[in-house]
């Protein structure tokens, strides 16, 4: 075995090793780990970006969620064209983290399926998986997103912050229409960075929830109310709850992670391998706040 590939398998059976980051001081270690100049660093961010992504494609507690909003601003910090290759992977795999939405057209799809893959359903055993499942994996990513445009880590620019979740809020509000998806997609964003987004914007926020009910919630109720989709109807109710109670005053389940680095939460273990949209028509009516992100 040559000493460069033996090197590469010590590398990747350390990081193995050291289990679940914790704390600031396993981070360093993972950015002298993707600086080493032994191995292309693009192909390291590229794992750990990959690696961070794939994690919630299952639920995580708020607290692990807002622990990987942190890691990923630290490390980006030192890695800046890391957050646009995570970006852009999390958008691939959720294109409401866009935000975007494609609606369905027989001339641009040769299938029903094809349409859905396109939209993040996965295909299983030749069959395409079912709504609820694909649900469920975009309010996953969706809850990732809306905590790392949040995080504030001492004595980091997050390079992707509360700035451009505005932004996102507001696109998300001018161009997307009112579906299960998208409804989804708010429902999550809203629960985990509303409350952040309110200390900021204070009575703009409050405009923007102002029209979310008196708009978006809506159409969401007519679409609900034209497909007969059970999960419309609630998502709507969450929302609608959400605006009702300000639930926006409260912040969320592991948000005071904010004030300590981890804090002992933790992020997932990082195993190197071995080689390496179309407006709607409702959509409108959010454009007057675009002047504010």
């Amino acid at each position: 075995m040559s000493g460069t590939k033996r090197r590469q398998e010590d590398r990747t059976s350390y990081i193995s090793s050291t289990g679940l980051l914790r704390d600031r001081t396993k981070v360093n270690e993972l950015i002298k780990m993707i600086n080493d100049p032994l191995y292309p660093q693009p192909i390291n961010v590229a794992v750990f970006v990959r690696k961070i992504v794939s994690y919630f494609e299952v639920d995580q507690p708020n607290k692990v969620t807002f622990a990987c909003g942190h890691v990923i601003v630290f490390i980006t910090s030192q890695v800046p064209y890391a957050m646009d290759l995570l970006l852009a992977e999390l958008q691939r795999v959720c294109i409401y983290t866009v935000p975007k939405h494609i609606d369905y057209s027989k001339s641009a799809f040769q299938s029903k399926e094809d349409y859905y893959k396109m939209i993040g359903y996965r295909e299983e055993n030749g069959k395409i998986e079912s709504t609820e499942a694909c649900l469920k994996r975009l309010a996953y990513y969706m809850k990732l997103y809306a905590a790392l445009v949040q995080t504030e880590a001492e004595g980091i620019q997050n390079p992707h912050g509360l700035k451009e979740g505005w932004a996102w809020l507001a696109r998300f509000l001018n161009a997307l229409p009112a579906n299960v998806y998208t409804g989804v997609a708010l429902e999550v964003f809203l629960q985990m960075a509303g409350f952040a987004l309110f200390r900021k914007y204070r009575s703009q926020f409050r405009k923007v929830l102002k029209n979310i009910s008196g708009n978006f919630l809506v159409a969401l109720k007519a679409q609900g109310e034209k497909v007969k989709e059970p999960k419309l109807k609630q998502v709507t109710g969450n929302i609608q709850y959400y605006i009702e109670k300000n639930e926006f005053l409260q912040d969320p389940e592991g948000w005071k992670l904010q004030g300590s680095l981890l804090s002992g939460s933790m992020v997932p273990e990082l195993d190197y391998p071995d080689s390496y949209h179309h407006p709607s028509n409702h959509s409108r009516y959010y454009q007057q706040y675009s002047s504010y992100y």
